[in-house]
This record gives C-alpha cells, structure tokens and sequence, in this order.
C-alpha cells in the first residue's frame, strides 16, 4: 500500500507573496493501493477449510503486509508481524516456537526465508512456496514445492521452483490442491474396483477345479474380455469422477501412506470375498441345475452363467465405489454420463456375447434362458447390496459413537 500527499500551488495574496511556502494550500491527501485480486479472500478461506495453512513473507512495510494479511483472512486482526531483524536475532528453536503462531513476516531477506522454510519443514510440514525475485531462489529450492511466477518471474526463480505458475494467481494454486486430490481419490477408486473384482474372479476360477466341478469356469478368451472390457471400460470412467462437495473440506493426507491405507486393503479383500462367497455359491447351483437329467439346454451352460454374474456384478461395483460413504442414490447420477454409458454398454456388450450366434461361438459362451439370466443379475444385485449395506452400517456405527 503506498499512500501519497499532494498539495496545489496557488497565487493568493498573502502576507509573504515572494515565499513558496506562503502560496501552497493544502487540498487533500490521495490514496494508491495494490489491491490484491477479489479471488484471493476465497481462496484462503478455501485453504483453511482444506487444512492449508497460509503464510506471508514479504519485504514490504510491516504494516502493509499486515494490512494485506488481514483483509484477506491471513492472519486475525490482532496478529503479530515478525520482522526480518526479529528473525536474525532468533535460534532455530524461538523460530520453531514463532512459526506455531506467527502468519506474516516483513522486511525479510533471503536467508530469513530460508529459514522460516527449513523450520516449517522440521516440523514434519510439507511446504510449497511462492516467490518472483532472484532473492526467492534459495527458498523456492528448499521447499517441498517451489512455485514461481511466470509472468513476473525471474529465470532464476523459475529454474529453482518445481513449478511455474502461468497466470501469477494464487487461487490457481488452490484450484491445483483441490485438482490433485480429486485425481489421487481417482486413482484409489480406480485400484478399489479393479482389485476388489479381480481377487473374487481369482478365488472362483480356482475354486472350480477344488470342488470336483470339471475344470474352470472360464476359458482364457474370456478372462480375457472381463479384463479388457467389463473391468477396463468401467474403471477409466471411474478415472474420470468429478470431485466430491467436501473434497476441499477436509485435512490434508499423509504424503508418504500407502495407496492402501485408510481401509483400502482391506476393503479390496472383504470386497474380493464377498464376490467368491456369492459366485462360488452360484456355480455350484448352475453345476448342479446344468447336470441334471432332463436339463434343456448344454451342461457346461454353468460356465456361461458364472461368466455372466462375474461380468455384470462388476458393473454394480462401479456404481458403488463413486463414494465412500454416499448411497448410490444420494449421487447425481448424471456427474459422470461416461459411467453411465460405460455401464450400459458393458451389459450390452455382455448380452451379445450371451446371445449372438457368432460371437457366441466365438466366445464359447451358451445361451440362457430368462430366469438364468433373472438369477444372475439378481446375484449382482447382492453384491451391490452389500456394498451400500456397509456404508449404511459405517454411518450408524459413527452415529453412535
């Protein structure tokens, strides 16, 4: 913020005309800021909600860093500002202690950004830092994430930063989180449905053979196509949900857990289970039914319908799996048409190969009849009502407790 005096020059007749200071009159007093974007109050405000902590460090006026700093929700009314002479006269360990309380800092120079960075980092904290200036160089190293401007960036800041921020915006930095966390929790429900569907197929392709049925239900042909199609297709529409409303409303995860923390391993072979007991269950019936006397049809029909239930019993998983903890019906379920589209298509895809005399031989399949397939959808059905069971069960145990 700059505030500038300015005053006129009159030719009034007064006492001591050939003074110059007799001839100015003070008029007013004019205002300049550098008003930050009207974007950036909402993007911190963003920020908190998302358990990002924001901090400034500048080399402006103590008080034009705090005036800033508080219009924007950076630091409460009553904060302090830290001086960069205040922070050379600090240990590392009264900067620790700072650090915990103290948002805004002015007047600093490089080495002190250096510093507040390395303490942040001894913290455990996962610092990105933003910065233009060759002065921002060492600080935009050290960080975890150095972010330079592009517009009004040095090279040298940009040569030293991980990243190089085009529009020079910081609600593109916030758009940028809230982008990563929705393609990390896409790559997780990605890894949810191809693992939990696939550990069930294992488990009754192997089962098969263990239970003196004649071999395994599929042929490789056919693993095949579950593969590539009825788990693939699916699961890149699934890599392509938007969001969730609370994605930003929540605290930061851990950058170094497991992709299977949280409950993701052991959702995937609870999941896995679940579709062998259901699957293995159904084989033996359709083993059974396919091998008695007087059965229309071919006996190795059970293997068309175990085919069948796998197959369409993952297009409810992939309808389950778009939230964690939201019902199927609580989705819109036109966020994401391409899994809609995904799904019908899939099923279709499914029913030809059941039913179209060439692809049938291709196949190897059989075809069925209305209450084989009535049995194998209701069997999928099961597994998606499992599925939405728990999450019924996870929120009243929660309401509970």
């Amino acid at each position: 913020m700059r505030v500038l005096g300015f005053a006129y020059r009159y030719f009034s007749h007064l006492p001591d005309e050939n003074s110059a200071e007799s001839e100015l009159i003070w008029v007013g007093l004019v205002g300049m800021l550098d008003a930050p974007r009207p974007e950036v109050r909402a993007a911190v405000a963003t920020c908190k909600t998302a358990g990002i902590r924001t901090m400034m460090i500048t080399g402006d006026h103590p008080l034009t860093a705090w005036a800033i700093a508080t219009e924007l929700g950076i630091a409460p009314a009553d904060s302090q500002v830290v001086s960069g002479n205040e922070i050379a006269q600090m240990d590392d360990a009264t900067l620790g202690q700072t650090i915990d309380r103290v948002s805004v800092y002015a007047r600093v120079a490089p080495e002190h950004k250096l510093r507040i960075v390395k303490a942040l980092q001894q913290q455990g904290e996962l610092v990105a830092m933003t910065g233009d200036g060759v002065n921002d160089a060492p600080a935009l190293k050290q960080a975890d994430i150095g972010v330079a401007m592009g517009i009004t960036g040095t090279d040298v800041s940009k040569e030293a930063s991980d990243m190089v921020l085009l529009d020079d915006n910081f609600s593109s930095i916030v758009a940028a989180v809230e982008e990563g966390r929705i393609v990390y929790t896409n790559i997780r429900r990605f890894i949810k449905y191809i693992l939990g569907s696939n550990i069930g197929e294992i488990l009754t392709i192997a089962a098969a053979p263990l239970m003196g049925l004649g071999g395994v239900p599929l042929s490789p042909l056919q693993i095949l196509w579950m593969n590539l199609v009825t788990d693939g297709v699916p699961a890149l529409a699934l890599a392509l949900e938007p969001g969730e409303s609370n994605v930003m409303q929540r605290e930061p995860f851990q950058p170094n857990e497991s992709i299977f923390a949280r409950g993701l391993g052991g959702y995937i072979i609870r999941i896995g289970l679940v579709f062998a007991i259901v699957t293995i269950g159904l084989m033996k019936w359709a083993f059974d039914r396919t091998h008695t006397v007087g059965y229309p049809g071919d006996p190795d029909t059970w293997k068309t319908i175990v085919f069948t239930t796998l197959c369409i019993a993952q297009m409810g998983h992939a309808l389950a799996v778009r939230s964690v903890n939201k019902l199927v019906i609580e989705i819109n379920p036109f966020s994401n048409p391409l899994l809609l589209w995904a799904i019908l298509g899939t099923i279709l895809l499914q029913l030809a190969v059941v039913y179209i005399p060439l692809l049938r031989s291709f196949f190897g399949t059989h075809p069925l009849s209305l209450f084989e397939l009535g049995i194998c959808f209701g069997c999928s059905l099961l597994i998606f009502i499992w599925i939405e069971g728990e999450k019924l069960f996870v929120r009243w145990f929660r309401s509970k407790n």
